[in-house]
């Protein structure tokens, strides 16, 4: 998430410690709003999302989801845009680089997911076990969070770092 974060912030920031700080604590509430969605999911199916995420038709299909978006990325098939996102310009909406933020932050969510999956997997089946959606909502939104404390930081002081000289400018 990182360098995502550095290279969006970094580009919006324009030197702002403050502006830096509001848009990195957008970027992670993208990434507590799909956590908890998660949370409010597991919750709420109980023992069914256990069930469910053990399925190996589950990792079947998955499986060939992943294929699938690889032959994409690959170029092999071709994947084209739904016409309602082309129209979608979220330049035109005030505040839009907040809402950028916060977008970017659920996509990335769904990346980084994969370097959280065995903390993520542990705390779903904890929350899917004990039933309670309000629980299990804000233990996964602090825990998205507590991923991002380190985002917010370098979010924070990555605009300035960028609007620094640079050395052999001059």
């Amino acid at each position: 998430m990182l360098p995502i974060v550095v290279g969006f912030v970094g580009s919006k920031a324009r030197g702002s410690r403050l502006r830096g700080f509001v848009l990195s604590s957008f970027y992670v509430l993208g990434v507590a709003i799909v956590y908890s969605s998660l949370g409010a999911f597991a919750a709420l199916s109980g023992r069914l999302f256990g069930t469910v995420a053990s399925s190996p038709w589950v990792y079947l299909l998955v499986g060939n989801i992943c294929i699938v978006f690889g032959l994409v990325m690959l170029d092999a098939i071709t994947l084209p845009s739904p016409a309602f996102l082309s129209r979608f310009q979220v330049r035109r909406i005030p505040g839009h680089d907040i809402i950028t933020s916060i977008l970017l932050g659920g996509a990335s969510a769904l990346v980084v997911s994969a370097c959280t999956t065995p903390i993520l997997g542990v705390l779903l089946t904890f929350v899917a076990a004990r039933q309670n959606v309000l629980w299990g909502i804000s233990m996964l939104f602090v825990f998205a969070y507590g991923l991002g404390s380190l985002v917010i930081v370098t979010g924070t002081f990555t605009g300035l770092l960028l609007s620094r000289p640079r050395a052999g400018s001059g």
